[in-house]
Formats: C-alpha cells, sequence, structure tokens
C-alpha cells in the first residue's frame, strides 16, 4: 500500500506518520509539505521525516498526477490553520484549504486512489452551547478557516463514490506535545480608545 500524507510536516502531521509506520510498516509513506514550520523541532532526536519514504517539498495546490503514481489513499492535513491568518488572507485560505484539497482527490481519484480521508474541523458549529453536536447538527462557520471546511465537506461529498471514500474527520482543537510543536506568534496591535489613552494588546496563539 502507498500513503500520501499532505502536512506532514506541520504540528499533527509527524504523529500520523508514526501512527501509520506502526500500523502499517510495510506501507509506503510518501510526504508532501512545503516545509514552512521545518524548523520547528521539539526533543526530536531524528528529522521526523526519516520515517517517510519519499518526500515532496512541494504546495498542495500544484500536486502533479506523477506525484500520485500507485497512491492508494490520501491523508490530507495540510491546510493555513489559525484564524487571524485566515481571516486576513482569505481568499489564499480558500485556494489551500478548500480548492487545493478538492483538486487533489479529483486527481487521486482519477489515478485509482481508493480511499481519502480529510482533517475537517468541528469549527464548522460556530459558538459551542452545552447539548452534544452530530454530523447532523446545524452548522455556523465563523471564520475562513471554518467556511473552508464547510465548502470541503460539500464538496467531497459529490466526489465520493462505491469505488472512491472520502473520511471527514471532524477533529476539535489540537493541543499536546508533538516533534512539531508550534509556537506561532503573530503580533496584533489592537487599538483601544479608554481615556485618551492607547492600548496595545498582543495575543499568543498556541497552535
Amino acid at each position: 500500500m502507498k500513503i500520501l500524507i499532505t502536512g506532514n510536516m506541520g504540528y499533527i502531521g509527524p504523529l500520523v506518520v508514526n501512527q501509520l509506520r506502526s500500523s502499517r510498516p510495510d506501507a509506503t509513506l510518501v510526504g508532501l509539505d512545503l516545509g514552512f514550520f521545518a524548523n520547528c523541532l521539539t526533543n526530536s532526536t531524528i528529522l521526523p521525516e526519516c520515517n517517510i519514504d519519499i518526500q515532496y517539498f512541494h504546495d498542495v495546490r500544484n500536486v502533479t498526477e506523477e506525484q500520485l503514481d500507485g497512491v492508494d489513499a490520501i491523508v490530507h492535513l495540510a491546510a493555513i490553520s489559525n484564524d487571524p491568518m485566515g481571516n486576513t488572507f482569505e481568499e489564499v485560505t480558500l485556494q489551500v484549504n478548500y480548492q487545493a484539497g478538492i483538486d487533489l482527490a479529483k486527481k487521486a481519484k482519477r489515478k485509482g486512489a481508493k480511499s481519502f480521508v480529510f482533517a475537517s474541523s468541528c469549527s464548522m458549529y460556530g459558538s459551542a452551547d452545552d447539548a452534544a453536536k452530530t454530523e447532523d447538527s446545524p452548522l455556523n462557520p465563523l471564520t475562513a478557516y471554518a467556511r473552508s471546511k464547510v465548502l470541503s465537506e460539500k464538496a467531497y461529498r459529490d466526489i465520493a463514490d462505491e469505488n472512491f471514500t472520502v473520511t471527514c474527520l471532524r477533529f476539535s482543537t489540537a493541543c499536546g506535545m508533538s516533534p512539531r510543536l508550534r509556537l506561532d506568534y503573530y503580533s496584533f496591535l489592537t487599538k483601544l480608545e479608554s481615556n485618551e489613552r492607547r492600548y496595545f494588546w498582543t495575543y499568543l496563539f498556541w497552535l
């Protein structure tokens, strides 16, 4: 079996690769990632990519059909994954999180892949209340990131058929240790007027 993992060099990717290497030791694991966070190593004695058989440093928006040769399954993690960046660059977020994934699924299907696993998000539900959510609960995406997940799931439903299984996993916010723990720091200067004084707040986002 040959499995392609997009976004394998992100926060979640190395852990997914480790699990696949353990559960499917004979599989050929292929990583595809631009490597923006390649320097984010956390107590790793070796590069997490050493568990990958083939590593492509490539934009997920331009995956070639040659890169999909022989691929049986895809785990699609690659995304712009934080709300401040997504809201600031909404068009690019939709290109990466929505359109690129749909194009990838269509290409993979044409190349004979049988399974596509999509990292969706429970942010699709919007603000939480005390009731548990189900797949049939109303959706209320509040951010560009969440909207990209809603659009993606709808499109994947049309691509899936008896020969091409699409699984959408609505994860909650990820936390905890990873070989590539990301501590992204964004300085958003929010001007607050109070008693003729200006206050600037800096937000620290853990992703």
